[in-house]
């Protein structure tokens, strides 16, 4: 599903659509979070896939305009709110979360928030899964991509620790890099 996009803070690009597909085919029924929500597709897509309840979350406010306003141009139902993480996110539990994070390793000299996710590309996923714990309903899904720049074997082996499991669920070659979509569960 193609969605109408406003101007943006980060255009919907491949690893976005990649992340759109597996939205749509898991966000019936469920209520979701989406964090980092940039142009809002993930969380349009939820919405418009039969969510029971769409949250979408950004620490730029910028993106937070940008979203409430393809929402509307959408038609569809989401709360818009700017937070750095669950700052302010309401105390409740989600079925599924979307994170689609700043995931480029940095050079500590050109960092943008709208793709650098620290030194090894996964600071920022790191601190969003230590973060999600007491966001979830018994059986969540999280999803979230990653780069292959990032460092995968560090990232499962910390999502292990935080007791989680990771499955692949898609990924694509884009140019320079292979982008992943990450599943976690929580163990057991």
């Amino acid at each position: 599903m193609q969605l109408k996009v406003l101007d943006s803070v980060y255009e919907p690009r491949e690893d976005s659509y990649l992340m759109q597909k597996e939205v749509q085919s898991r966000a019936n029924d469920k209520i979701v979070l989406d964090m980092g929500t940039g142009s809002g597709i993930q969380a349009i897509s939820a919405s418009l896939a039969g969510a029971k309840e769409v949250w979408s979350f950004d620490v730029n406010p910028k993106a937070v305009k940008c979203a409430k306003a393809n929402v509307k141009k959408n038609k569809a139902k989401v709360q818009c709110i700017q937070s750095d993480l669950f700052q302010k996110v309401p105390k409740q539990k989600f079925d599924l979360l979307i994170f689609n994070p700043p995931y480029l390793p940095s050079d500590g000299k050109h960092d943008d928030i709208r793709w650098s996710g620290g030194y090894q590309g996964l600071e920022v996923t790191m601190e969003f899964f230590k973060q999600a714990r007491s966001f979830l309903a018994k059986s969540a899904e999280i999803l979230f991509i990653f780069s292959s720049h990032a460092n995968k074997v560090g990232l499962k082996e910390f999502l292990k620790l935080e007791g989680f499991e990771l499955e692949i669920v898609a990924s694509q070659r884009i140019f320079f890099e292979e982008i992943f979509i990450g599943l976690a569960t929580l163990k057991g």
